[in-house]
């Protein structure tokens, strides 16, 4: 039971109306509590309200008894009426009586003696009169003022019993504030917990698909959690297995078709020079033009079927760090576009820190990335412009920066420039059409390479890669 607990992963939807419901059990608990005190302050109130009005009027109805009955002392000491004289006695009686019932029903000792201490001076004042050889209205004035003393303190005990009422609900106001303001950090801590368990899947999940959309298809798609979570996994893995097939699908059948274009491309190309030598025969000049035009074409064509090769065949292989000398690279590449250089009037302005000799990077990479990038910067930049390649070193790592002077790139066309087969508007619109591969197997270099590469572009002025690597 424990364990199948345990291995319990709800869906979403139970997840969130559990963090819901432990979320408001304890506040809802907090309220509830507070309620039912709040319930038991208010009658306890009620119940010290009710008793102290009835303390006040039972007092009241004893204070006027007592100024009635000092009233008709005094009118029987003149009238000397035996009816008079009885009532008074009646009244004396009834006063008796009401503070020996106040004595038994105080419900604390303060009060029980402060009542006690009224009736010791009710009875002497009782006796003082019952004893007295004359009739002496001052025999009175210690129960009054023992009245208006016990009056006094009937109205300081009522108002500290209403004091104590007031700072008990303050306190109990208080107690429920305290307790709010300490559980409310715990909601939102619990709260900000579980929307974080639930972005950060979702995280992982955007950084998966954004690995698979640039083609990295080992990376291990492990998703836990809610039922829909995994289920959304498991179809993402069914994905990348779908995708990784494609991708080596369509590597190899660009590997077939390139290696099965360049036997006949090889046929066309000595079949033209053949005609272009009149092995075969002689040909006019008519017939000499459309021999230069097929010429371009299939030289392009070759052009784009290299270009698919040395795509394919980055891909698949595997940074060799072997150190590479700046010397032999240099002329490498100047060698591998002289013709080209020299049919566009252009020049390459080749930048190199004296002390750097020799970089511990892959050559034949970097080769291709200068290749690339020249190949590029020589087809935009117009007759008679410069180009630049500068390679530094800053403690241990290598910037290599290759400037052209052509028409420059859009923002909009740098964030998919090194999309495989992308042409931007210049390359559309160039003499020299590409294939649109150059840029990407720059990138495809460059991640070998575990290096980064920038775009610096202001139209017309034209456009600056730079590249980092570590050595």
């Amino acid at each position: 039971m424990i364990k199948q607990l345990w291995r319990w992963r709800p869906n979403l939807f139970a997840q969130f109306f559990i963090g819901v419901a432990i979320l408001l059990v304890p506040l809802a608990l907090v309220v509830v509590v507070f309620l039912q005190a709040l319930d038991k302050h208010m009658v306890n109130t009620q119940q010290m309200v009710l008793s102290s009005y009835q303390k006040n009027e039972q007092f009241n109805e004893f204070k006027q008894l007592f100024q009635s009955l000092e009233r008709a002392t005094l009118q029987n000491w003149v009238l000397q009426s035996e009816q008079l004289s009885e009532a008074v006695a009646q009244q004396w009686q009834k006063a008796d009586t009401m503070l020996d019932s106040q004595i038994s029903a105080a419900d604390v000792f303060s009060e029980q003696s402060r009542w006690q201490e009224l009736y010791a001076t009710f009875s002497a004042t009782r006796d003082e009169l019952r004893n007295s050889q004359t009739q002496n209205a001052q025999l009175f004035v210690p129960l009054r003022q023992q009245i208006n003393t016990h009056g006094q303190w009937l109205h300081e005990h009522t108002k500290k019993q209403v004091t104590h009422a007031q700072q008990a609900l303050a306190d109990l106001q208080q107690s429920f504030i305290h307790w709010l303001v300490a559980l409310v950090p715990i909601v939102l801590l619990f709260g900000g917990g579980y929307l974080w368990r639930i972005s950060s899947r979702l995280s992982y999940l955007s950084r998966v698909i954004g690995r698979l959309g640039k083609g990295d298809w080992d990376v291990d798609i492990k998703l836990t959690g809610a039922k829909e979570l995994r289920e959304l996994g498991q179809k993402l893995h069914w994905m990348q297995q779908q995708l990784q097939a494609l991708e080596q699908q369509k590597d190899t059948f660009l590997r077939h078709v390139t290696h099965e274009l360049k036997t006949p491309l090889a046929s066309m190309v000595e079949g033209c020079d053949l005609l272009s030598e009149q092995v075969v025969g002689p040909i006019n000049e008519q017939q000499q033009d459309v021999l230069e035009l097929i010429s371009q074409s299939t030289e392009r064509l070759r052009a784009m079927i290299q270009s698919l090769l040395n795509y394919n065949a980055i891909r698949s292989r595997t940074a060799n760090p072997r150190p590479c000398e700046l010397a032999d690279l240099k002329h490498q590449v100047l060698e591998h576009f002289a013709d080209r250089l020299a049919l566009a009037q252009q020049k390459v302005n080749w930048q190199c820190d004296k002390k750097l000799a020799m970089l511990r990077l892959d050559g034949e990479l970097v080769q291709m990335i200068l290749v690339q990038l020249l190949s590029n910067a020589i087809k935009f930049s117009p007759p008679g412009a410069t180009i630049t390649v500068a390679i530094s070193q800053s403690k241990s790592e290598v910037e290599l920066k290759v400037c052209d002077q052509g028409p420059g790139i859009s923002k909009a066309e740098q964030e998919r420039l090194f999309d495989a087969f992308f042409q931007g508007k210049a390359g559309k619109s160039s003499r020299l059409q590409g294939s649109g591969l150059g840029l990407s197997i720059v990138k495809e270099c460059v991640d070998q390479l575990n290096g980064d590469i920038n775009i610096h572009s202001v139209s017309p002025k034209g456009s600056c890669f730079t590249l980092h690597f570590n050595q």
